[in-house]
């Protein structure tokens, strides 16, 4: 009988991971294709812009674009919220297209509470491992060298800190080698040919797209993801407009990071922003115990580089981040305080950056005026 148990238990050995197996298998026998190493960013976000046009008849402004591309430089999870219908979910899935590697979207549940949700568990009695889609994204990305995008589609169904939680933190690791994720205990044979004694690698290459949707159905997005996050609000969509069919677009993650370095060297932001920035922060901690933060102010450093070099202005940049980044945490304090003080922070901004910049700062706090 203990013989039998242990043929049993080797059987099952072979493939605790079937779909993990299954990718080994595929990548055995691919030849990779030519890569496109040579193209600048402007190029590379107009080409997606024109690719979702005439290949899948999606529109999107050049902003909302070159948001995205930055978005990408500035963190590996990027939040894509707005109102229903605004192409949220159909800008990840083109712009995995146009990458030649279709992105996986995983349809978040109200019921998600912990990491089980999204990477699956070991199932003791039939000794094999309840794989997840995200579980076969997360660990195929480990092959290709262009990038994955991870959808996580309408993510604040569920609270986000609590299903994603173990992300989070991987992603805050300095060092990318450190990028790993306990699956089982130990190692068995016969276990995937990129798992290490039962861990997998969260691969550089890698990006997470989270949607949401602003409603009574949903969790707010709490501040620990937000600060993390790079968020980008999609609120109307964009008018179609006519263009050459544009071909799909082969770059490694490896270039694409190249070129958000490229980015920093070629558009590093000026001192004088600097000034007006540090003035603005120092008003804030003033009047409103409110300060950029570290991590914001890396994510400053990341964003606005790439975003010029797509197209965009300095100053066009700041005011986007500004406004996503950190008035975004007036929506959690004292109602009243706030409202008040908002039409002096309006002035503070005109008379610091001038009357017609930081529109979108503005029109934010404006909005934020009216609400209360």
């Amino acid at each position: 009988i203990v013989q039998a148990v242990l043929s049993e238990a080797k059987l099952n050995i072979e493939h605790r991971f079937p779909k993990l197996t299954l990718v080994d298998e595929k990548y055995a026998a691919l030849t990779p294709p030519e890569y496109d190493n040579e193209i600048s960013l402007q190029e590379f976000a107009e080409g997606y812009r024109r690719y979702a046009a005439s290949q899948m008849k999606l529109y999107y402004t050049p902003e909302i674009v070159r948001r995205f591309v930055a978005g990408m430089a500035a963190s590996k999870l990027l939040i894509l919220e707005g109102i229903s219908g605004t192409g949220k979910t159909s800008l990840p899935y083109s712009f995995s297209r146009y990458l030649s590697n279709p992105s996986t979207i995983v349809s978040v549940q109200p019921s998600f509470r912990d990491r089980t949700e999204l990477l699956g568990y070991f199932n003791e009695f039939s000794k094999r491992f309840n794989e997840t889609e995200f579980l076969r994204a997360l660990y195929e990305a480990n092959y290709r060298p262009d990038p994955t995008l991870i959808v996580l589609d309408e993510m604040n169904l569920a609270r986000i800190e609590y299903y994603f939680a173990e992300m989070l933190s991987v992603l805050e690791m300095p060092n990318k080698d450190e990028w790993v994720l306990d699956l089982v205990p130990t190692a068995w044979d016969g276990d995937p040919v990129k798992m290490d004694g039962g861990k997998i690698h969260v691969a550089d290459s890698t990006w997470f797209i989270g949607t949401a949707n602003n409603d009574d159905s949903t969790f707010t997005i709490t501040d620990k993801v937000y600060d993390r996050a790079m968020p980008i609000e999609l609120n109307e969509r964009a008018d179609a407009f006519e263009c050459e069919v544009q071909p799909h677009c082969n770059v490694t993650a490896e270039h694409l990071e190249y070129l958000f370095q490229k980015a920093q060297v070629d558009y590093p932001i000026s001192d004088e922003l600097m000034d007006k920035m540090q003035k603005l922060d120092n008003y804030l901690i003033t009047r409103f115990k409110l300060s950029f933060g570290n991590r914001i102010m890396k994510q400053m450093y990341d964003f606005i580089p790439v975003y010029v070099a797509c197209g965009g202005t300095e100053l066009g940049g700041m005011d986007y981040i500004i406004a996503r980044k950190v008035l975004k945490k007036f929506e959690s304090m004292n109602v009243t305080f706030v409202r008040d003080e908002i039409t002096g922070l309006i002035n503070y901004i005109d008379k610091t950056f001038g009357k017609a910049e930081m529109e979108d700062s503005k029109s934010y706090l404006r909005r934020i005026q009216n609400l209360y």
